[in-house]
């Protein structure tokens, strides 16, 4: 049932984003006999300058309902390098909370995570699948858990490695809604912070907006 409610959450904010991107195109955006612009060049084949080729936005990340938890932000800074090829930056906060009886009986676990990624876009079949990325990262998060009734947090850092899939559905040409799929290639469910740290799960579902 709550993926239900996930899938259902993004198809109407995909939805929103969608009916909101025909009335926010983009002016620069000129199309040339049915085509769309080119992300790194004018329509008369000048190279757009640096400022032209940013992206600016923002995510949300690591949300989870239920038991745990969890809801995080990630604004975005990222730059169009190439016409498939997207590199950036996002500085990440992340908020969990374990009920009591998930991972203690009597004791509920709250845990703060700040820290930051770059990552890498690349749109690897465009004739057949456009928007389609193959999506790479590194994620390096500090951690505060503090444990109900128990003085004192535990703090650390760990890194992490995430590789998957981002589908963009662009609104203009400097930005567009992503539903992004990773898998936590450092990800130990033997490890009790590790656990924590990421939920429960190796799997991330993330939708941002750049």
């Amino acid at each position: 049932m709550n993926h239900i409610r996930k899938l259902l959450f993004i198809a109407a904010l995909l939805s929103s984003s969608l009916a909101f991107g025909q009335l926010t195109e983009d002016p620069d955006d000129r199309r040339d006999q049915g085509r769309d612009p080119l992300k790194t060049q004018t329509p008369e084949g000048r190279p757009l300058p640096f400022g032209q080729r940013l992206r600016f936005g923002g995510g949300i990340n690591g949300f989870q309902f239920g038991n745990p938890f969890s809801i995080g932000v990630a604004p975005v800074v990222a730059y169009q390098a190439t016409e498939h090829l997207i590199v950036g930056v996002s500085a990440t906060y992340t908020y969990t909370r374990y009920k009591p009886g998930y991972i203690y009986a009597n004791q509920g676990v709250t845990i703060n995570q700040y820290g930051g990624r770059g990552f890498l876009m690349y749109e690897f079949i465009p004739s057949i699948l456009p928007n389609l990325y193959l999506h790479g990262e590194l994620q390096s998060t500090t951690y505060q858990s503090k444990t109900d009734q128990v003085a004192g947090a535990y703090t650390g850092t760990v890194t992490a490695p995430l590789v998957g899939v981002t589908y963009m559905q662009p609104i203009s040409r400097r930005f567009g809604v992503n539903l992004t799929a990773l898998y936590n290639l450092n990800y130990k469910p033997s490890d009790p912070i590790s656990y924590q740290v990421y939920g429960g799960t190796p799997f991330v579902l993330r939708l941002s907006f750049f």
